[in-house]
């Protein structure tokens, strides 16, 4: 699901909080490793080593017979001040991810339910059944897994598991906070019984109207619950779309391509020494060094000792790149994932947006598009207005997941080599800048992102079929959502 390193600091996180929230008291034990492995979906190493860093703090005692128990006493008072002092610095953040959840995850949760498997259908009964899903957050977690399931996106899978732990968890690890969310409980047993009838419109409105509680209910608990005013820096909301911690190369990597892609760097022209890119980028030769080997690895560039390091044709990507390093498969497929999770969310992120932005803004980026496509390269197309959004959308949320989500389009360069001349890439993409400029002239934004929508489909169904072109292990299992 991630570094190791990162999900062991956040299993510590969310443990140390229930302990300082009184869900674990003095004397009592935590669940033992395996059974936490289970409940987070982390392996056991994780589990282990956050268990490890708890004792070694001095919070719990660890044995082998007895497992673990809480060291620490905390007063009424104390455990208070713990739930003000962690939502307080949480606020900005908390409130502005309950805001992003619908746009984000709206249509893919209603199409996720509606592709659901019937084995995944039966897990979700057995959860009704077993676990109140109100009461325990990893049972909520599990009930979010089983919603994602039939898309087979782990990419989106390790954003819902970031945003859980980061906002769901410590929320119902506080148990009075139940009575923020009307009819809560009625939830599950509505979805249901709404899919077992097909009643897919129905369950549509229930989806919305879930989010909409959520974002309502963090309202009120905020009014009504949190008195204490935030005295130090805000904690913000993170998620990364690399598994690795490090992640400046990428973004090193990704703003050299597009440099190419633009002529700034022609082909066949050499790109500046190591020294020269670190100076201009003001990063280490490390970070150049990495994104540099990153470029190679698509078949963008090619180094050579005593020449310097080439950029190659656009059309020989495809053969300089080499399919068979695993490393690189799973990156293609992270990077179709990515694409996927935008055709779900990018129609309503795109209209939130777009409506949001002033009159002159709204002209300006259009403008913008009319210069892009001056540059004919249309495969850039859906990057940058993809980009823009990321930029300009009401909600940091949603400017960090979508940013996160290209960056993994840096990893299609490998496949340009198979979508035929530019000439024929341009015939492609002409249509849909056409589109989307006249939409934009016109202040369609509806329009704009139906259309944007319909780019996002395209491109992820292009992409899956270069993937099975090359046989890449995975393509098959991910799932292209409904059209509307």
């Amino acid at each position: 699901m991630g570094n190791s390193t990162e999900l062991r600091q956040v299993v510590y996180s969310v443990l140390l909080t229930q302990i300082q929230f009184g869900v674990y008291r003095y004397g009592e034990k935590l669940p033992n490793i395996e059974e936490t492995s289970e409940r987070f979906h982390v392996s056991i190493d994780t589990a282990r080593a956050a268990y490890l860093a708890l004792k070694e703090k001095g919070y719990i005692t660890l044995s082998k017979n007895v497992g673990a128990t809480v060291k620490v006493e905390y007063s009424a008072l104390e455990t208070e001040e713990f739930i003000q002092a962690f939502f307080a610095t949480r606020k900005h953040a908390v409130l502005d991810l309950g805001n992003a959840l619908s746009p984000l995850f709206g249509n893919a949760q209603w199409i996720g339910l509606k592709h659901a498997s019937a084995q995944t259908m039966r897990a979700m009964e057995q959860l009704l059944h077993e676990k109140n899903i109100s009461a325990a957050p990893y049972a909520m977690l599990e009930h979010l897994n089983q919603k994602y399931s039939s898309f087979g996106n782990t990419l989106l899978m390790r954003l819902v598991w970031q945003i859980f732990m980061f906002l769901q968890d410590p929320l119902f690890s506080v148990g009075e906070n139940l009575q923020y969310f009307d009819g809560a409980s009625d939830y599950l047993p509505e979805v249901l019984s709404l899919c077992q009838n097909r009643d897919w419109a129905r369950l549509r409105a229930v989806m919305d109207r879930s989010l909409g509680r959520l974002t309502l209910a963090l309202t009120r608990f905020y009014e009504a619950r949190i008195t204490t005013p935030s005295l130090g820096k805000e904690v913000s909301f993170t998620w990364s779309s690399y598994k690795k911690s490090q992640q400046l190369c990428y973004s090193l990597a990704m703003e050299l391509l597009i440099a190419i892609s633009r002529g700034v760097y022609p082909v066949g022209s050499l790109l500046p020494s190591q020294k020269e890119l670190a100076k201009q980028k003001g990063v280490s030769l490390s970070t150049v060094r990495r994104a540099l080997e990153l470029l190679s690895s698509v078949g963008a560039i090619k180094s050579a000792q005593y020449v310097g390091t080439q950029v190659l044709p656009f059309d020989k990507a495809t053969e300089n790149s080499d399919f068979t390093k695993p490393v690189l498969q799973r990156q293609l497929l992270d990077m179709v994932e990515g694409l996927q999770i935008f055709v779900l969310s990018c129609r309503e992120v795109s209209l939130l947006t777009f409506s949001s932005l002033d009159a002159d803004l709204a002209d300006k980026l259009c403008e913008k598009l009319k210069k892009q496509k001056q540059f004919r390269r249309g495969e850039n197309l859906s990057y940058f207005v993809l980009d823009l959004i990321a930029k300009h959308a009401p909600y940091q949320a949603i400017q960090i997941v979508y940013s996160e989500l290209l960056r993994q389009n840096f990893w299609g360069y490998a496949l340009r080599g198979m979508k035929g001349s530019q000439e024929a890439i341009n015939a492609v993409y002409d249509p849909y800048f056409d589109a989307l400029i006249d939409a934009l002239e016109k202040a369609d934004f509806p329009r704009f992102s139906a259309k944007l929508e319909e780019l996002m489909r395209y491109e992820l169904c292009s992409n899956l079929d270069l993937l099975f072109q090359l046989g890449i292990p995975g393509a098959e299992g991910i799932l292209i959502p409904d059209e509307i």
